[in-house]
């Protein structure tokens, strides 16, 4: 399995974050779940960090079977759809939001 995950480093602009939060529930979610191939959609609103750490609002990650089932996604007509929404949403926020693809491995506790 591989995530695809957005990191939306920045703030919310002050006094928008109930907004932000909102419109991507009502707004981003649903184009999210609706791409080709995924198997899981997690969206994390950050709650508190380190002190020296670079400001993270949201983290969104989605889960595919493979490398092929993420190239399937971004060549899906919906990416473009989805762009366009988060753009909008994103005139709420000061900050970027860029990808990384991850292979994880979850381990016992000891």
């Amino acid at each position: 399995m591989l995530t695809r995950t957005a990191i939306y480093e920045g703030n919310v602009r002050p006094g928008q974050e109930d907004e932000f939060f909102r419109r991507v529930q009502e707004e981003l979610e649903p184009l999210w779940r609706r791409f080709p191939h995924v198997t899981a959609v997690r969206v994390q609103r950050i709650r508190s960090s380190d002190k020296d750490a670079q400001p993270v609002a949201m983290i969104l990650e989605m889960d595919f079977p493979d490398q092929a089932a993420i190239d399937d996604c971004l060549a899906s007509p919906i990416r473009p759809e989805s762009h366009d929404a988060t753009l909008k949403v994103m005139q709420l926020f000061e900050g970027r939001f860029y990808h990384v693809v991850s292979e994880a491995r979850t381990l016992s506790p000891a």
